[in-house]
This record gives structure tokens, C-alpha cells and sequence, in this order.
């Protein structure tokens, strides 16, 4: 048999024909434009390459091919799809973000971000960026070279920050205020487990009822003078945007629970001495020298006085109060003061010890580990966390030993009658009076919240000295 090359390149022209027209087939238009685009032969150049051959369909095979490539030439080779571009992103701030990294995040050029972060540094402190926070971008120019146009984010309750795109493809930032609504609430009621439930049972907010209990906490020893069916009453203000959206609670104007009848009461007020703070209806500062519990959340163990040690075995004097909390649970420095001792002592464990104004000093034991800072010789204020609860020493569980000294002997906490900070004379006195009969009267009026909003800010407002008196609390 002669071997002939001419019908060996026509059989394996239509093959490849024959496997082209199969692909083309089973695939949609879109697709084969596609597979054009990427350099795959046409169906013209297979036919050509097919070379000369006899049979008719190799013959139509070409000419449609031919056609289609004229088609083609005539209309313009399809251009691939212009992904589109994203114009507007919100981001949110993650633990340990900073405003670079969420930057780069949303793809935004190193320079770019660093351009615009230093800008906004102008009018917001970049460091204060917060988990959870948003930060909203808008872009410009196309997918592959997209241009950062503006960067918003909350700076405050009440005003927000950008940094804007100028012509000159700079940044350049700026503040907006935020019209937010006031609002005065006033919520009452009975206390069954806890004053943090019952406010909570009347949508108190969370963070205001920890001011609440803070506050009292010098009037009140939560662990024994509050019980089911005692009464508590509050009025506070709180902002809001135009959308309803609460923006900002606070301040508390005033507070009070029913102890077995007796009425323990604080209100607002700023004082030329202390500043903001809370006193009662004489004119008292409810601030007391000392704190009697310096940890919130915790329930006593072991109280003052003789006992069995849980771990000696044996009766000996308990010199402090003992507060069982969870571990990592902050002490707070109950007063002001000056570290004296802060580190390992004994059975103690992790132990630091306070002066404070004569003859009072207070020591904290079992700590998990004592706070930054906190060393002989630092300054304390009241309030200020100086270690966290553990179980270090002679310890049988995670709590808080708390001690009072009063001219170096231990005294009983929750017994002893700790001097007021603050008493008010003369004239301030006298503005304080006025101000308690201001906030009694919005009280008086404060039978609905909503109601109590609409009078204390400016809707619907009515005629008269307790209106005047709302308005200035706005």
C-alpha cells in the first residue's frame, strides 16, 4: 500500500475539525468568545491547516469558518468584562486593629492608607479606634486601580470624622456634629433578686445600673442590708440619634433604695471641691473615706472575726472580710492613697497594702496578680483597679481578703463608720437645695418615660418651673 502524506494531513485535519465542532457545540456563545480571546486556533485556521481535500464537508467546514472569521473581523473581537467596582465598604474594628491594618484590609495601597490615617490623625486620635468599631469607606476609579474617595467613623457620641479626597488627589479631614435627641427617664420598682435585676427588669442600661451600684455602694452593704421586696428609684438622662438609636447614656440624676423603711437617697451635683459628685439631701457627700466592698460582683465567704481556718484547722481571729469571685475579677483601691507594700507575703500570697489618709490603711491578699503600676510609693486613686481576685497562699478558692486598719488594729468593714468626704456650706449649699428641688420636680413629673423625654427636652413642651427645670438638665 503507498503511503500518501497529502491524506494523512487531510484525516488529521478533520479531526481536528471534527473535535472543534464538537467543543463549539456543547458549549455556549459566551464561552467559546472566551476561549478566542485566549489564543485558541479559530475554526478558519483548523480548515486552513486542514489543507486541500476532496470531500464536501471539509468543503462547507472551511467556508463557514471563513465566514465566521469575516463575521468576526467585521464586528470588533469581544473585549473581556470590566469587573465592577465596589464604591462603598463598612469595615469593623477587630482586638488589636489598628487604622492601618484596616486599611489594608479593604485592599486600600500601603501609601494610600498611611496618607489618609495621618490625616484623620488631625482631628480624631487614631489609637482610640475600639473592637467593634466601624469605619465606612467609599471608592473610586476601576476595580484594578481603585482610589480611596472618603474615610468616615464614629469619633464621639456626637460627632463623627472624615478625611475626604481633595482635587489635588490629597486627603484632607474634618468634623461633623451629630444632632442627637436628650431624654430623661425615670424607672421604679420592687427589688426580688438583686438592684442589678430589677433595674435590668425595667431596661435600665447595663453599664448605667454598674454606676448605680458603685454609687450606693458607700450607703448600702449589698450583701446584707438589701432584700426581696425592698424598693429602688432612678432618673437619668440618655441621648439618641435621629434614627432612635441610642448614642450615649448618662448621667445618673438620682438614686435611691428603701432599706427596712428607711430611705437612702443621692443626687447629682458639682461642687466647687470635688467636681461632679453625689450627696445626700443634706448636703453630704455619699463618697465615704473608704470603700467597704472595693470589688463588685462577689458574695462574702467568710466574714470578721473568730473562726475555724478552713486549712490550719484550728480557731483563730479573722482580721478582714473574705469576697469569693471568679478569677480575674479586679480589686479596686478602696480610697485614695499611697502603696505601701505590693508582692508576694506569705500566707497572704499576692498581697498589697495602702495608706491612706490618718489612721486608716487597707490591705488586699490572694491576688491573682497585682496591676501595672501598682508598686511602693504610687499614688492611687479610689476606684482604681490595683490587682485581680486569685487563689495565691493559704487560699481554698479563688476570693478577695480584704482588711481595714484603723491605727494599725483591724477593724470590721461593713461595722465601721467611715468618715464623708465632702460637706457642703454656705452658698453652694444653698444652689445644692435648689438643684434637689429641680430633680424632685422632674420626678414628680416622671410618671412615663416617654412622657418625661418630651417634657425634660423641648417636645411638647408645657409651661412652668419643673419644664425649666427639665430643660436645664438638657
Amino acid at each position: 500500500m503507498t503511503f500518501d502524506p497529502s491524506r494523512r494531513r487531510a484525516t488529521r485535519g478533520h479531526s481536528r475539525v471534527r473535535a472543534t465542532l464538537a467543543v463549539c457545540l456543547a458549549l455556549p456563545a459566551t464561552a467559546i468568545l472566551a476561549a478566542w480571546q485566549l489564543g485558541l486556533p479559530d475554526r478558519a485556521a483548523l480548515a486552513a491547516e486542514a489543507g486541500p481535500s476532496d470531500s464536501p464537508a471539509a468543503e462547507q467546514t472551511a467556508e463557514r469558518a471563513d465566514g465566521g472569521a469575516r463575521e468576526t473581523a467585521a464586528l470588533g473581537t469581544p473585549r473581556p468584562r470590566e469587573r465592577p467596582t465596589i464604591r462603598r465598604a463598612s469595615l469593623t474594628v477587630e482586638r488589636g486593629d489598628t487604622l492601618m491594618e484596616v486599611l489594608k484590609r479593604a485592599g486600600i495601597e500601603p501609601g494610600e492608607a498611611y496618607r489618609a490615617a495621618r490625616n484623620l490623625a488631625d482631628v480624631y486620635d487614631v489609637g482610640a479606634l475600639s473592637p467593634g468599631q466601624a469605619i465606612h469607606l467609599r471608592f473610586g476609579g476601576s476595580y484594578r486601580d481603585r482610589r480611596l474617595e472618603r474615610l468616615k467613623l464614629r469619633a464621639s457620641a456626637d460627632t463623627d470624622a472624615a478625611v475626604v479626597r481633595t482635587n489635588d488627589g490629597g486627603f484632607t479631614a474634618r468634623t461633623a456634629k451629630r444632632e442627637l435627641k436628650r431624654r430623661i427617664h425615670r424607672a421604679e420598682g420592687e427589688i426580688r433578686s438583686s438592684l442589678f435585676a430589677a433595674g435590668r427588669r425595667h431596661e435600665v442600661p447595663p453599664e448605667l445600673m454598674l454606676t448605680v451600684i458603685h454609687k450606693l455602694s458607700y450607703l448600702v452593704d449589698f450583701q446584707r442590708d438589701l432584700h426581696e421586696g425592698d424598693d429602688f428609684e432612678l432618673l437619668y438622662r440618655t441621648d439618641a440619634d435621629p434614627d432612635g438609636e441610642r448614642a450615649r447614656v448618662g448621667p445618673l440624676l438620682y438614686a435611691a433604695v428603701e432599706r427596712r423603711g428607711e430611705q437612702l437617697e443621692m443626687y447629682r451635683f458639682e461642687a466647687d471641691d470635688t467636681g461632679v459628685t453625689y450627696f445626700n439631701p443634706e448636703g453630704k457627700s455619699v463618697r465615704r473615706l473608704l470603700m467597704r466592698t472595693p470589688i463588685n460582683g462577689a458574695r462574702i465567704s467568710s466574714g470578721y472575726g473568730v473562726r475555724e481556718h478552713p486549712i490550719l484547722g484550728y480557731s483563730r481571729k479573722h482580721e478582714g472580710v473574705d469576697f469569693a469571685a471568679s478569677r480575674g475579677t479586679p480589686i479596686y483601691a478602696a480610697g485614695d492613697g499611697v502603696v505601701r507594700y505590693a508582692g508576694r507575703n506569705g500566707g497572704y500570697g499576692n498581697y498589697v497594702r495602702i495608706e491612706h489618709r490618718e489612721p486608716f490603711t487597707t490591705a488586699y491578699g490572694h491576688m491573682r496578680r497585682v496591676a501595672d503600676g501598682v508598686a511602693p510609693g504610687a499614688q492611687v486613686n479610689q476606684g482604681e483597679v490595683i490587682g485581680y481576685v486569685g487563689n495565691t497562699g493559704r487560699s481554698t478558692g479563688p476570693h478577695l481578703h480584704y482588711e481595714i486598719r484603723k491605727h494599725g488594729n483591724a477593724v470590721d468593714p461593713r461595722s465601721l463608720d467611715l468618715p464623708t468626704g465632702h460637706e457642703l456650706h454656705g452658698d453652694e449649699l444653698a444652689a445644692f437645695e435648689e438643684r434637689v428641688a429641680e430633680i424632685d420636680r422632674m420626678r414628680e413629673q416622671a410618671e412615663e418615660p416617654t412622657r418625661v423625654a418630651q417634657a425634660a427636652c423641648g417636645e411638647n413642651q408645657r409651661d412652668g418651673d419643673a419644664e425649666a427645670a427639665a430643660k436645664d438638665a438638657c
